[in-house]
């Protein structure tokens, strides 16, 4: 009887490496992750504001002053079954109108107000029958200012010192729920 028998047997089959496979699949995984994260982790800025990400909030630049105050008010006008708020005033305060040249005096401003869906400037008011997208307004002396038609302009403080300016809409045309943001510009 032989227990053992050595010189037939079959030679055991060796298992497929697989190392080589697994090595390849983790170096394409460590690439990949780098690859996505410098990408994800990118940022643009907008303007020179650190800590605003594209897409993530909103960045507001003032040629000639970087701090008015921006506020809106709202009338309410009653109709049958039915009455509506709309914006009917802004005021702009703080505003540096002093005589140096960076600074606000004697410059013109356009005010303008959109909703939150379209890049078209919502109508404000209206003069006549022709409607106003926007506002225009310089700061020419102590308490003058010129502004456009169908919007009154009242100028408290003025040139040489801070000053608040007080746009009226008489007939005004945006409601105040459709107004989701107001934009400044300055010449």
């Amino acid at each position: 009887m032989e227990i053992l028998k050595f010189d037939n047997a079959a030679t055991p089959r060796r298992k497929k490496s697989n190392g080589n496979l697994k090595s390849l699949a983790g170096l394409a995984t460590v690439a990949a992750i780098a690859v996505l994260g410098s990408t994800l982790a990118a940022n643009i800025s907008l303007g020179t504001s650190s800590g605003i990400e594209f897409g993530q909030g909103v960045q507001t630049t003032a040629a000639c002053d970087s701090s008015i105050d921006v506020t809106p008010s709202v009338r309410f006008i009653n109709a049958p079954n039915a009455g509506t708020f709309y914006l009917s005033t802004i005021s702009l305060s703080s505003i540096d109108a002093s005589n140096s040249t960076d600074k606000c005096s004697g410059k013109v401003f356009t005010l303008q107000a959109y909703n939150n869906s379209d890049a078209t400037p919502l109508q404000i008011a209206s003069n006549s029958s022709t409607p106003v997208t926007q506002a225009t307004f310089a700061i020419t002396g102590a308490s003058t200012g010129v502004g456009s038609a169908g919007v009154t302009t009242t100028v408290t403080g003025g040139t040489g010192s801070t000053a608040r300016v007080v746009l009226g809409f008489g007939t005004p045309s945006a409601t105040s729920g459709a107004v989701y943001k107001i934009t400044l510009q300055s010449e």
